[in-house]
């Protein structure tokens, strides 16, 4: 059997094709190709050059590639298609993705946009279905959770659940063999099982006999993603049933949309401790980016400004003993480093739900100053040796203990302010991660020089 070849080795030949518009050829060489590869490709082709891709590819090859490109991807090329009124092409991605995806595109879609794409869908329960998660908004598990589920009874065989599931299930809906749950008459869902279980039971078991309780992992869909994620790990759950305020089955949330949450979550968060957005990772302008930099890069900016008065107000000193300003930087800098440590580690257990009582917080908050402390002994002290073997014969040991002072006031600072600041944050509904880089750095930095300087001051000017 002839394996796929690797669009990398082809991207050259593939873009000459397509500078000489030869089609004929193109789309013969793109039925050799792993459509997967074309995703880490494709910023690599413009966006006449990707219609035209998308467009040769085989019918499944363009929607499994259309299934991993970027969101943002997937909306420029649909209003390509749209433009190009390339119907033949929207239609079966519209048909046979999942309602959760589809929802996710057209969130940020115009509504003109929209209202063509769906008017390509023949199904009205598809239809139907991406109209009920578009009504929650995007953070919430109704906006990701998936309607398609099989209905089951209490009084349903096994055997006859799974004829019914033979006949119901589409490709690519394998999905939800592991996510089964059990509804009475009113919609309510009952009971869980899995496909495993209802394999392996005799074929006249009923389902009230097999299915397990779904109390405890029950979730309405206004629930925050981010929460629901927390949720999933606590619990260890591959599947939870979302339920209406009645109760009823409104659809399935899988650890595989919990993944996806946590994925963007994770971008996010460290977008955010590095003082910019997650869209910056992708944005192609530079002034947007810009505009996105600027707030964070202003707190440090000020921040600056003010460090430059301190080492102002004591250039007195520092014009007696300039040794003092070699050392500035590296205390400044240790500080920065352990501050971000710490402040990474606080925001990580906010968001895994370890630091959910005031007294969790607490212990965290004295741990990461202890840490501090003991950080900046051993380092101060390191440090201290090697002041004094360069400078000690002009200042003596009090320059010495200056330095050892200093970094150690700023390491403990630093592991302080780290493990204080995201739980303020977070306290005060701001995302936690926001707390990260540039502000700890910046209030570390006048902590530390302000310490620093004036210990100067008083200990080597009173001769």
């Amino acid at each position: 059997m002839q394996q796929p070849q690797s669009v990398a080795l082809l991207f050259p030949e593939l873009k000459e094709l397509l500078k000489d518009k030869n089609y004929t050829l193109l789309k013969q060489v793109l039925r050799e190709c792993n459509p997967l590869d074309f995703a880490d490709l494709w910023p690599r082709f413009d966006e006449e050059e990707r219609l035209q891709v998308f467009k040769l590819l085989p019918a499944k090859a363009a929607l499994k590639l259309f299934e991993i490109l970027d969101v943002e991807d997937q909306r420029k090329l649909l209003s390509m298609l749209s433009e190009d009124n390339a119907s033949e092409n929207v239609a079966p991605l519209l048909e046979n993705m999942h309602s959760p995806d589809l929802a996710k595109i057209f969130n940020k879609m115009s509504p003109r946009l929209v209202k063509k794409m769906t008017g390509l869908i023949k199904r009205q329960e598809h239809l139907a279905h991406i109209d009920l998660i578009m009504q929650y908004s995007q953070n919430t598990i109704g906006n990701k959770m998936h309607p398609e589920f099989v209905k089951l009874g209490p009084k349903v065989t096994a055997k006859q659940a799974l004829l019914r599931l033979q006949a119901i299930l589409r490709p690519g809906q394998k999905e939800h063999l592991y996510s089964l749950f059990v509804t009475n008459e009113e919609g309510k869902v009952i009971g869980a099982l899995s496909f495993q279980d209802l394999v392996a039971a005799p074929p006249d078991e009923v389902l009230s006999e097999l299915m397990s309780s779904v109390e405890g992992i029950k979730l309405g869909p206004e629930m925050d993603q981010e929460e629901a994620a927390k949720f999933f790990t606590k619990y260890g759950l591959n599947s939870a049933p979302v339920v209406d305020e009645m109760g009823r089955l409104l659809g399935i949330l899988t650890l595989k949309d919990v993944l996806s949450v946590m994925r963007e979550e994770a971008t996010e968060d460290i977008a955010k401790m590095a003082g910019t957005r997650a869209k910056d990772l992708r944005e192609e302008s530079a002034f947007k980016i810009v505009f996105f930099r600027m707030p964070w890069l202003l707190v440090t900016l000020c921040g600056g400004f003010l460090i430059s008065l301190i080492i102002h107000h004591f250039e007195p000193v520092l014009a007696k003993v300039v040794a003092l300003a070699s050392f500035s930087p590296l205390i400044a800098g240790m500080g920065g480093n352990v501050g971000s440590q710490s402040a990474t580690i606080m925001v990580r257990s906010l968001a895994l739900g370890h630091l959910e009582s005031k007294i969790d917080q607490v212990r965290a908050i004295l741990r990461e100053f202890r840490v501090g402390v003991m950080l900046g002994v051993i380092y101060g002290l390191a440090l201290s040796l090697f002041a004094y073997t360069v400078y000690g014969h002009q200042y003596g040991v009090e320059f010495g203990l200056i330095v050892a002072i200093g970094m150690g006031t700023s390491m403990t600072v630093a592991a302080t302010m780290g493990a204080i600041e995201p739980i303020v944050f977070h306290r005060l509904g701001i995302d936690p991660a926001t707390a990260t880089g540039p502000l700890i750095t910046t209030i570390t930095d006048i902590i530390s020089n302000f310490t620093y300087f004036a210990l100067a001051t008083l200990l080597l000017l009173r001769h």
